[in-house]
């Protein structure tokens, strides 16, 4: 099978990021993979041709050609398409003869909008290979992390507030807030904010891979509204961290207390549309208390904590790398081609 996968980003981003793991991932299996998200191989036929985009359907352009299948690959946070570029991204996602999302939480926008398409949900994957097992020393001084774009949907306000609500001045633990990009307002707020706290160190250090930032940390806070996915979560289970993960959305499907705590949510919510511009509805606050509850548990608890990232590891590499999620799509494109 020859497979074109397209994407719109081109810089570093966790959209790059997804289309280079499944691109390898795909080619693994005997399959060719263009090189390239886009440019067909010259020496390629259109019509012998699955074209898959990934990525925000408002940005897709199918090809001009008619390859032998279409097939979209998008998720969402919300319940509804985002308003702006919303007549785009349906034009494009009904061209397709299959989507695919990571959860089938990142479908509920699609199933719900006025589409006659097919919907499969295959959940994405971490690289065990890349993200390998760490061996922590766990009587040492304990490193919560809060890693990816600082930002109201990842709840990141909540994560400092609840680190001082947990812990005393002179406790032997520490939080990092490590933000891959520059331009995060939140990122600077906090910093402002939290900056003169010695415990607390906000980190822009790592470009193309977070693995240095989980090996040097020991608890993952994933305190999001929602989650198209959440693959954070994955490659630091897949490395041996136990996480606090927020009891919402997409990691419902995947994770569960055996690898890490869940964050209970609150009777507080906020509109959509303070994260996703011209996007409808809210989504539900984690519990900061909660928060602070479960940091606690995991600092007085550190058999526990090694015990339970040692199953998230495990689980990771027998259910959830990059080559179940290719073996599953290839299964699914297969049957649309018989």
């Amino acid at each position: 099978m020859k497979i074109w996968l397209r994407t719109k980003s081109a810089g570093f981003s966790s959209w790059v990021v997804v289309w280079q793991k499944l691109a390898e991932a795909l080619a693994k299996q005997g399959h060719e993979v263009a090189p390239y998200p886009f440019a067909l191989p010259k020496e390629w036929n259109a019509a012998d041709v699955v074209e898959i985009w990934w990525g925000d359907p408002a940005t897709w352009n199918w090809s001009m050609d008619n390859p032998l299948l279409r097939v979209g690959i998008a998720l969402s946070e919300a319940r509804s398409i985002q308003s702006k570029g919303k007549e785009a991204a349906l034009a494009n996602l009904r061209r397709c003869a299959l989507l695919i999302c990571p959860s089938e939480h990142a479908s509920s926008a699609y199933r719900e909008a006025p589409l006659d398409v097919p919907i499969s949900v295959v959940l994405f994957g971490a690289d065990t290979e890349e993200f390998s097992f760490v061996e922590r020393d766990w009587a040492e001084e304990l490193c919560f992390l809060h890693l990816g774009i600082t930002q109201y949907r990842k709840g990141s306000w909540l994560v400092p507030e609840s680190f001082r609500k947990a812990f005393g001045q002179d406790e032997d633990v520490r939080l990092v807030i490590s933000c891959p990009r520059k331009k995060s307002p939140m990122f600077a707020s906090l910093k402002r904010e939290y900056g003169w706290d010695g415990r607390i160190r906000f980190s822009e250090d790592f470009v193309s891979s977070s693995f240095e930032a989980y090996s040097q940390s020991h608890v993952l806070v994933a305190s999001h509204l929602a989650e198209g996915f959440g693959l954070c979560i994955l490659e630091a289970m897949a490395t041996g961290m136990p996480c606090l993960v927020s009891r919402c959305s997409a990691p419902l499907e995947f994770f569960k207390a055996d690898y890490g705590w869940w964050v209970e949510m609150s009777e507080l919510y906020a509109p959509v549309a303070w994260c996703l511009e011209n996007t409808s509805g809210f989504w539900r606050l984690p519990d900061v208390g909660d928060l602070a509850v479960k940091m606690r548990l995991a600092y007085e608890n550190r058999e526990q904590c090694q015990q339970k990232g040692l199953a998230g590891a495990q689980y990771v590499r027998s259910s959830l790398t990059w080559t179940h999620t290719a073996r599953a799509i290839i299964e699914l494109l297969e049957g649309r081609l018989l």
